[in-house]
């Protein structure tokens, strides 16, 4: 009986050390918003890959022009920071393209377990994303969809590079843009950004 109860607590304390030390979860986070202009007016200033002048942190883009898949654009950050991005798919007609960050610059290091941490500009990892517009009864839907993991891999993450610094970067970015973009069609309306984030 002693060794049947041992044995139990030691399966419940390596269960509660899984729990508590897991690696990086795979998150989703939705942002949508509606504005009252037609679709096609609102795909128009976002269809350009190479133009994000509606997305206030970013300051510049270069890029080809191009809106084929696998074309690169570079942003500029306001920070000083830069993000490589490819484009994976691009769809004119359905009002959509999908994207993929592939380099990030750094702005900072911390020490942490021993180690020297680099801190991207976006404190992610395989970052992707989906942005569409939806024609809903002479309404425009905006949708961005991201799916992404925090920046460290290792267990007990630092704070700096934790699933809360994940979300509110990436929450801050697609609020930001969609509010301005918002601003940009129709100055004088308000309007809210929906988050929805699973994991």
């Amino acid at each position: 009986m002693k060794k049947t109860s041992l044995i139990i607590s030691a399966a419940l304390l390596m269960f509660a050390g899984v729990v508590n030390a897991h690696g990086p979860v795979r998150a989703k986070m939705t942002a949508t918003l509606e504005v009252d202009a037609p679709a096609a007016k609102v795909w128009d200033l976002i269809k350009n890959y190479d133009d994000l002048s509606w997305l206030p942190p970013v300051k510049s883009v270069k890029g080809d022009g191009s809106n084929a898949k696998g074309a690169i654009r570079v942003l500029t950050l306001a920070n000083g920071g830069t993000i490589t991005e490819e484009l994976k798919a691009y769809d004119a007609a359905k009002m959509t393209y999908k994207y993929k960050i592939t380099e990030m610059s750094n702005i900072g290091t911390i020490k942490h377990a021993g180690q020297d941490e680099h801190i991207p500009v976006l404190p992610v990892g395989n970052y992707a994303a989906e942005l569409s517009v939806t024609d809903k009864g002479g309404k425009a839907e905006v949708e961005w969809v991201t799916t992404y993991y925090r920046a460290y891999v290792n267990n007990n993450p630092p704070a700096e590079l934790n699933e809360e610094a994940a979300d509110k970067a990436v929450n801050d970015v697609l609020t930001h843009g969609l509010t301005n973009l918002s601003k940009l069609i129709t100055p004088n309306a308000r309007h809210s950004v929906q988050i929805d984030i699973k994991r």
